[in-house]
């Protein structure tokens, strides 16, 4: 079944994989499938699933079992990878989606390095990039010129084009840290944040000729 875009697949902000994880983190040095499926609120399918992924990528670990009536047993977890509030994007081989960890980076870059200063595309990309992660110019560009169509950021210095082109410069705007969990660039080209539970803003034809 495919998946449904980020809003509609939301409930309160969370998706159903982020309300496991927040649970997760929350009973961290011990807890069962089933615990996190009632106390998230959650399908025990979809803790069983996400669980699984979890397992293969090394973020929990089982830890014990305990009996479950005469015959069977349960597999009791711990977290021990805690990847921080968003829950990890994972694969169902338990690959890393680098995407939003991607985005996770030039948030809590703008949100925490950068803020209060000026910076072009190109800063973002350095300054968000890690000796296990580095963040495309290309792709802070995109960033960039999204958060602020959708009025994150300020800009401070437009973009010259021509001969002598050079970047615009940009400052996160304080009163728009709408939360630690970054704000997605959908397909649809519109930018959704998950901290609202609200699609911000939505490209309209010609915006993307602005250049950043």
């Amino acid at each position: 079944m495919a998946r449904l875009p980020a809003e509609q697949e939301m409930s309160g902000g969370k998706s159903p994989r982020q309300k496991v994880w927040a649970q997760i983190r929350k009973q961290q040095d011990r807890f069962t499938q089933a615990q996190i499926a009632q106390r998230g609120k959650v399908s025990e399918d979809a803790v069983k699933d996400y669980v699984k992924v979890l397992l293969k990528a090394g973020f929990i670990a089982v830890i014990d079992s305990e009996a479950v009536g005469t015959m069977c047993k349960r597999n009791i977890y711990a977290l021990i990878k805690d990847n921080g509030v968003e829950a990890p994007r994972l694969t169902k081989k338990g690959e890393i989606v680098t995407q939003g960890s991607v985005n996770e980076a030039m948030w809590g870059t703008m949100r925490r390095v950068l803020k209060g200063q000026n910076f072009d595309y190109r800063e973002l990309a350095a300054f968000a990039s890690t000796s296990s992660q580095v963040v495309a110019e290309e792709t802070a560009k995109t960033y960039v010129f999204m958060l602020a169509s959708a009025g994150y950021l300020d800009c401070i210095t437009a973009p010259v084009l021509g001969r002598r082109a050079r970047p615009g410069r940009y400052r996160f705007k304080p009163n728009m840290d709408t939360g630690p969990r970054a704000p997605m660039i959908q397909r649809t080209k519109q930018v959704y944040d998950p901290n609202k539970n609200r699609v911000m803003w939505v490209e309209e034809k010609g915006d993307e000729d602005d250049l950043v």
